[in-house]
């Protein structure tokens, strides 16, 4: 059933008229940033290959580049329309987190430099999406999408190459210590990394290709198909069960968004997906106390992850209702060296009470908006974005995904909007 345009109407910016050639370099620029930044070992593993195992630029570097790109484009262009887009609660965030910048910089330990950092790490992409419009109607969506397969064809090379050899075949580590592969092997197995820092980053990005295969299969069902396969294939080889999980209900996601009726459809599913991953947290639970079989059946690592889980959360516990309200300032690279590995209790103990409340009513508004952008356009990769913003909650509860949420939402910002409904892009 495909949606009427007056029950989900198209505005003037939203229609297919391109801007003005000059923005197209810049907007293009943008878009390979972005995929770099998705595929975010690709970058590292090139600086370190031609400067001896050193990485002189980080990946941090390049997310700046894309706010001052974005900015510069926002100064050139005329008007920008933010119809639509969460614009209120986008500016309450940025305020917010100038303000609790002289909160954050109080607490022991903390610099400067750490919050800058951290906020780079956490929040950029995500509070850079109302500049992208200024690029809107620059890139056409198929094109998107088709650079998107071709990385995924080359990083599923890579990744097999890596499974099959049990062998990383690159880089895991820099000479300088500033590029690390995180995780890359689980018992006695070595994990698929590919050109990512960890087989998770590797795994939400064949998830996200899964969702546009399964996008795809409505006007190119061998194509569809045939990505798929190969995006399951390289989500199978991270050996990483968040991804395992986040890939299946990402690929449902998008066969509702595609092929359902209802225009309320996929409203649920974050809900859904959130309480799949507290029943895995209860099942792995429960296991508490029974020998561990050295398999991925083996809930080892979830257990880890409640005993960290536990004390950070004694650690806010324990601290003053100021730091509870506007938080510790801590970050999964604090010296603890406990991993966090949870978006809630992360938001919590940087930025406090107060600071996830407000990004929890960004993130759903910022998912509302791509499903309302998935079912009106009908375009596959913006069908696959919203997917896989869908699992947030869900990839949420076992990693910090900000990143990579941020990203794949400003890339679909970057998409033209053809028009309404229009079928999957030729492959």
């Amino acid at each position: 059933m495909e949606l009427p345009e007056e029950r989900y109407p198209l505005r003037a910016a939203e229609r297919p008229s391109f801007t003005s050639p000059a923005y197209r370099p810049l907007a293009f620029l943008i878009l390979a940033l972005c995929l770099f930044e998705l595929v975010d070992g690709l970058i590292p593993q090139l600086q370190m290959s031609l400067f001896g195992g050193q990485v002189p630029l980080s990946n941090a570097l390049f997310r700046v580049i894309i706010l001052a790109l974005l900015g510069f484009g926002c100064s050139l262009h005329p008007k920008i329309e933010l119809t639509q887009i969460p614009i209120v609660t986008w500016l309450f965030c940025v305020g917010f987190l100038t303000l609790d910048l002289l909160h954050l910089v109080s607490q022991d330990g903390v610099t400067l430099r750490d919050v800058v950092m951290s906020y780079d790490d956490y929040y950029l992409l995500l509070l850079a999406g109302p500049a992208a419009l200024a690029f809107r109607n620059t890139i056409r969506e198929r094109a998107i999408a088709r650079w998107t397969i071709v990385l995924l064809f080359v990083c599923a090379a890579i990744g097999m190459a890596q499974y099959w050899t049990q062998k990383p075949l690159l880089r895991t580590e820099s000479v300088d210590g500033k590029f690390e592969i995180y995780s890359s092997s689980i018992f006695d197995y070595e994990r698929a990394f590919s050109l990512f820092t960890s087989g998770l980053s590797y795994g939400l990005f064949a998830a996200l290709c899964g969702a546009l295969g399964v996008a795809l299969c409505r006007t190119r069902r061998l194509a569809g198909l045939s990505l798929v396969l190969v995006s399951g294939m390289a989500c199978f080889s991270t050996l990483t069960r968040n991804c395992y999980l986040v890939f299946a209900c990402a690929c449902v996601a998008s066969f509702i968004f595609t092929f359902g009726k209802k225009p309320s459809r996929g409203r649920w599913l974050p809900i859904l997906f959130f309480l799949l991953a507290i029943l895995t947290i209860l099942s792995g639970a429960r296991s508490f106390g029974t020998e561990q079989s050295n398999t991925l059946k083996d809930a080892g690592s979830l257990l880890q992850r409640l005993d960290n889980w536990g004390y950070y959360l004694s650690s806010f516990l324990e601290s003053s209702w100021i730091n509870k309200l506007f938080g510790l300032g801590m970050t999964f690279n604090d010296d603890s060296k406990r991993p966090i590995d949870n978006i809630p209790l992360a938001l919590i103990l940087h930025i406090g009470l107060v600071g996830l409340t407000a990004f929890s009513v960004l993130l759903a508004k910022m998912w509302l908006y791509l499903r309302r952008e998935a079912l009106v356009t009908q375009q596959p990769f913006i069908i696959a974005a919203a997917s896989l913003w869908t699992t947030l909650m869900c990839a949420g509860m076992f990693n910090i995904v900000l990143i990579q949420m941020g990203t794949v939402f400003m890339i679909a910002i970057l998409c033209s909007k053809e028009s309404p409904n229009i079928m999957a892009p030729e492959m």
